[in-house]
């Protein structure tokens, strides 16, 4: 006998997890119209154990029936055996797809717990559908020693969540003096990064690739040359002159790509470019992976959701780093997402006070939230506008983002964790940002009507987020 639980958005700590959770009248996309499957999942202890029918759709495979007998005439139920050891959600056509894989997150602790923290952040990524997300070691202090890697792996042990911290390239984000790679690594280090600033001695970034290679550590890199961007606030173009801010040249960031693009050659340490965000990125990084470079790179929603025009209101929210840039620029980073030359899409997450971004367009700092939005606006942009397969999008926010970072996630198959996130693909919301699980507000997509929408999250065979 099932209990209907009807509390709309529960916390997972309000009920005790089953050791069973049966997911019934789940839809699983398939590579084309003809496999797609209605199917029901049994999870035991965290594990996937099967799924009704067979399917091979992105890593799904499961041959085995599962339980016929149980049934529920609602549309959209969770219940609970009265014993509490098993659960059955009626997920009511509702789409199933492995849970999703944020590599580009600033977390701000320690320092800035007022504009999120670790467990604020966990909140937020939950209720966007995402179990792993991967951390910028910009905080106060510097994420530049294992303690502070090892303080970020422990406080998400306990949330039970996955963080892969990026470690510091340089100690204190100097661009000066090399980290100690292997010690970092091994408390747990997954990538090294000085994300929101830029290795200007190219020297240096020589030395550090070499020492990377060494260390088969992955270098995720902030590409800027500061005199072409030091003076600017927004892409240079139309806009920029129009508006009277200064202008940030494309040039900033492609003179350092193709630095690290023969440095990367020379030294075949492993590169992965973030937040890329102009046409001639594009093609620089698709030549250099045709050549053979061991290059991978990400772009944001906001850049491939918006132009420079959206910036002729001041949205302040839009100030980011690197800008978005002109049409041109937008069309050639979603052909890139289409074609597989950009192989992730990351939320670059940067939360900020209030008060660092109500005021004028030139003092606001830079960055948006996105952990909530990084399926919803990016689902809107490339699967409803833009007419990508979903499978392929769905590589991009789980697949390759967690094969980039080393995190064993990003399908759906007989055997895997139960990290799963289950969407209703067809609703439209406009996004508030006042029901935002994050400390900060300062979202780009604020007002703004996306589809999709996350119903629920499952981490381990558990139910952490739910939302009918």
């Amino acid at each position: 006998m099932f209990t209907e639980i009807i509390n709309k958005k529960f916390p997972a700590k309000d009920i005790k997890a089953p050791e069973s959770l049966i997911i019934k009248n789940i839809f699983i996309p398939g590579k084309t119209p003809n496999e797609d499957l209605a199917a029901d999942i049994l999870i035991e202890k965290g594990i996937i154990r099967s799924a009704e029918g067979i399917v091979d759709t992105c890593g799904i495979e499961f041959d085995y029936p599962l339980y016929p007998g149980i049934n529920s005439e609602k549309k959209h139920v969770l219940g609970i055996s009265s014993n509490g050891k098993a659960a059955i959600l009626n997920a009511g056509g509702l789409t199933c797809s492995a849970s999703f894989t944020d590599m580009h997150v600033h977390l701000r602790e320690p320092g800035d717990e007022e504009e999120e923290c670790i467990n604020s952040g966990i909140n937020a990524a939950l209720k966007g559908g995402i179990t792993a997300m991967c951390c910028m070691p910009n905080t106060k202090p510097v994420i530049d020693n294992d303690c502070l890697v090892s303080f970020i792996k422990m406080k998400a042990a306990k949330s039970d969540f996955n963080i892969y911290p990026a470690a510091a390239i340089t100690k204190g984000l100097n661009g000066l003096e090399i980290t100690d790679f292997g010690v970092l690594k091994n408390a747990g280090a997954a990538a090294f990064s000085d994300d929101g600033k830029c290795v200007q001695d190219s020297k240096l970034m020589y030395e550090i690739m070499r020492y990377a290679k060494y260390h088969e550590a992955l270098l995720i890199l902030h590409e800027e040359d500061y005199s072409f961007s030091a003076e600017g606030a927004m892409h240079e173009g139309y806009y920029s002159t129009k508006l009277g801010i200064g202008g940030i040249s494309p040039l900033s960031e492609e003179i350092i790509i193709a630095r690290d693009i023969m440095l990367a050659e020379k030294t075949g340490a492993k590169v992965h470019i973030t937040h890329i965000s102009s046409k001639k990125s594009v093609e620089m990084i698709k030549s250099a992976r045709e050549a053979g470079i061991n290059i991978t790179c990400d772009v944001t929603p906001h850049h491939i959701f918006f132009n420079d025009s959206a910036l002729k209101n001041y949205n302040t929210n839009l100030k980011v780093n690197p800008p978005v840039r002109g049409p041109e620029d937008q069309e050639a980073l979603i052909a890139g997402l289409k074609s597989g030359v950009i192989d992730a899409i990351a939320s670059d997450h940067a939360p900020h006070l209030d008060s660092e971004k109500n005021t004028t367009f030139i003092k606001a700092a830079n960055g948006s939230t996105g952990l909530e939005t990084l399926f919803k606006a990016s689902y809107t942009k490339l699967c409803i506008e833009e007419n990508l397969n979903f499978l392929h999008f769905l590589k991009l926010i789980s697949t390759n983002p967690s094969r980039i970072i080393g995190h064993k996630a990003g399908q759906i198959s007989s055997g895997s964790n139960a990290d799963i996130a289950i969407l209703d693909t067809k609703k439209q919301e406009i996004f508030d940002v006042r029901n935002t699980y994050s400390k900060s507000s300062n979202s780009a997509f604020d007002g703004i009507k996306l589809y999709g929408k996350i119903i629920c999250t499952i981490k381990n065979g558990k139910i952490v987020f739910l939302d009918f």
